[in-house]
């Protein structure tokens, strides 16, 4: 059992801490309010391989497995967290499911632009009533001609109001073995979208409603008995936000960390307490078990899609450790971590 990344992944894990030490960092916290996607950091990546870098060659992505995708999606969380909240949705969401199991057309229409940081996907599953469970999802959707039809309402779509696609999921009919996905373009009849609201942290969220929206059965993704691959594909997704939320939590540990070695109280650094230092221990171990979880899932992984449970397993430790760590991290700060500066 080898824990060391490959030379290459190595390699691109120290471009991206270049680029986002050198590009990213400087500008990441000039706007704390603002969570409008960074268009230049997006051109920039894409521009580097980066937003692409496990997508299919033939459609302009790198090839690389998809471990690859995790350590840039952290290292990216890391730099900025603006854009690296972007980078799951790019680098592990709606264009690897396209490139797993699309359609020619959808892999050729949609891949590149998503590889060159030029167009972004957003997802939908979340409804009123249902929540994420997608037994319970009522939208509809039906196939006439050419043409699909859907009906129904989403909440919680996070950066919609960005996006230049949504996958939206949609059930073709009763049961669990008629759910399926679509892609939903900004300007399509019948669609309309809410907001943008907002999360507690200032990120964007969208309600999306359609009435007999009009959608081509060319971005019909999944149809008939689609579950066992929307779940599978989700898992990756799941991996994509805990590596996300690791670079977080890297923030505020660092930050922690220097605090602790600059702040001095009764003629001595607070690092040199005990409870200090058991914080930071704490905090080490918490951060470090969940990435190798996330690792573990993603490695794992047959096809590129990592178990329900691995997958799972890794989003919930790596956010609960994200959000120990963060609320430490202010603790450890004192006053000033109730601070703006």
């Amino acid at each position: 059992m080898n824990f060391d990344l490959s030379p290459e992944s190595r390699d691109i894990r120290d471009l991206c801490r270049k680029v986002g030490a050198e590009r990213l960092r400087p500008q990441a916290f000039d706007r704390r309010d603002d969570w409008s996607p960074r268009e230049e950091n997006l051109r920039l990546l894409g521009s580097l391989g980066l937003l692409g870098i496990c997508l299919p060659e033939a459609y302009g992505g790198g090839g690389r497995p998809e471990l690859d995708a995790i350590v840039v999606i952290e290292e990216l969380g890391y730099a900025c967290p603006i854009t690296g909240e972007l980078a799951p949705m790019i680098l592990t969401g709606p264009a690897s499911f396209i490139a797993k199991f699309g359609t020619e057309y959808q892999k050729r229409t949609y891949i590149p632009p998503v590889c060159q940081g030029l167009e972004r996907f957003a997802i939908s599953l979340t409804e009123p009533e249902a929540g994420t469970a997608l037994t319970d999802m009522k939208t509809s959707a039906r196939i006439e001609g050419d043409r699909c039809i859907v009906n129904g309402q989403k909440i919680f779509c996070s950066g919609g109001s960005h996006a230049h696609h949504v996958l939206v999921f949609v059930r073709f009919g009763p049961g669990t073995s008629n759910i399926g996905a679509v892609i939903v373009h900004r300007d399509t009849p019948g669609f309309t979208m809410s907001g943008p609201h907002q999360h507690l942290s200032g990120a964007p969220w969208n309600e999306l409603y359609f009435e007999d929206a009009e959608i081509s059965v060319q971005d019909v993704l999944f149809e008939g008995d689609a579950m066992r691959a929307l779940l599978a594909t989700y898992s990756l997704e799941r991996c994509g936000a805990a590596a996300y939320v690791l670079g977080v939590a890297r923030i505020a540990f660092d930050a922690a960390v220097a605090y602790s070695e600059d702040r001095r109280q009764f003629g001595r650094p607070i690092s040199d307490f005990q409870f200090i230092q058991g914080k930071l221990a704490d905090m080490y171990i918490a951060m470090e078990s969940a990435r190798l979880l996330t690792y573990r899932a993603i490695a794992g992984a047959d096809n590129g899609l990592p178990s329900r449970i691995d997958s799972s397993a890794a989003k919930v430790a790596a956010t609960e450790a994200a959000s120990m760590i963060c609320n430490d991290a202010m603790q450890i700060h004192g006053g000033s971590g109730m601070s703006r500066e």
